[in-house]
């Protein structure tokens, strides 16, 4: 349960969720919480039939439902009909959430930032303390940098932009606007590359830069290499987890999602819409096209076409993989049977 300092009526709460409000008894909320934590000032979401049991016994003062239940059939208490009790009660979320947000109003610049004078600052940012902005940057309205944030040379940083504490962005970076960067997240390193001379690796240089799109949230301890010579990109919409590891000159695609512990190798390109899940390893020069979903701890190491599915080590079509890996299971009974063959074999040979 997550309780707020507001309180917000059941008719308020309905119009925020967009849904129609059932109402059994008068009551204000001033929390969210699952159906078993609720109380009696909570609002909560009734969705999976396997809560049923939870749902009917639930304590909440309200609860969002879909507007396909037959409310005749339901205890008698407070709804809200949706279309998507989820995403309603997530707008229900953001909302308090809104209410106890400090508004970014002003420059609110902590004493011991250092900023550099060919800095371009907005009329309302929040800078807290120990954070180093270098020469040359431009940082949008509304933008808030959390402690010992450091942005280097000539980057960009667009609207609305929060970067938690720790967050290292390198020169020659383009960030939207909207954009996330929780804590420890490093943008811009210079990416992996090196050829042996015939007496020792020696280091190709790292001269491109990154873009990263509008609405992207990245997680904490993510790193972003710069580009060998053009630029690596993260595409409109794209979500990365923790712990994700972007080599240089990838082009992530729009509203993609890449798990955590996900690594991709160098130039390769990840399409619109897809899903990798955690531990998922691309190698380099790969193409995944759109709409791909590929499943946890998979390796890929060629081009996956549009709207697959794939799972394993190479990766390949779930359905294909799911049959070798239930196969699998049977090998012990296979070699025994193939060695009792080989044996008869043997035998009928010898007479």
């Amino acid at each position: 349960m997550k309780k707020f300092p507001v309180d917000l009526s059941l008719q308020q709460i309905a119009e925020i969720a967009n849904g129609e409000l059932i109402l059994s008894h008068e009551c204000s909320c001033n929390a969210v919480a699952s159906l078993e934590e609720a109380d009696e000032h909570s609002v909560a979401f009734f969705q999976d039939p396997k809560l049923e049991n939870v749902f009917q016994s639930s304590r909440a003062g309200v609860i969002i439902i879909s507007k396909k239940n037959d409310i005749q059939s339901l205890p008698q208490r407070n709804y809200i009909l949706c279309e998507m009790p989820y995403v309603s009660f997530l707008r229900i979320i953001a909302f308090f959430q809104r209410q106890i947000h400090k508004p970014v109003k002003g420059k609110d610049i902590h004493p011991t930032a250092i900023i550099h004078e060919n800095v371009t600052l907005p009329d309302n940012i929040r800078i807290s303390a120990n954070v180093v902005v270098h020469q040359n940057v431009n940082i949008g309205d509304r933008t808030v940098l959390d402690e010992n944030v450091v942005i280097n040379k000539d980057v960009k940083v667009g609207k609305n932009c929060h970067f938690y504490p720790n967050v290292i962005v390198y020169n020659d970076v383009i960030i939207g606007n909207d954009v996330n960067l929780h804590a420890g997240v490093v943008v811009g390193s210079d990416g992996f590359g090196y050829l042996w001379d015939g007496g020792k690796h020696q280091k190709i240089p790292q001269v491109g830069g990154v873009i990263i799109e509008d609405d992207v949230e990245i997680g904490a301890n993510v790193t972003i290499d710069r580009g060998a010579l053009g630029d690596t990109i993260i595409r409109k919409g794209a979500k990365i987890d923790n712990l994700v590891q972007i080599a240089h000159n990838v082009d992530v695609g729009e509203y993609t999602i890449l798990c955590s512990q996900v690594g991709i190798a160098g130039s390769s390109k990840i399409g619109k819409n897809c899903i990798l899940a955690g531990q998922v390893g691309v190698a380099d020069h790969v193409k995944v096209g759109k709409n791909v979903k590929i499943g946890a701890q998979s390796g890929v190491p060629n081009d996956i076409p549009d709207n697959k599915i794939v799972l394993g080590y190479p990766a390949m079509d779930v359905g294909l993989q799911r049959k070798i890996l239930v196969s699998l299971k049977e090998l012990p009974e296979i070699r025994k049977f193939i060695h009792r063959l080989k044996k008869k074999d043997t035998h009928d040979s010898s007479e």
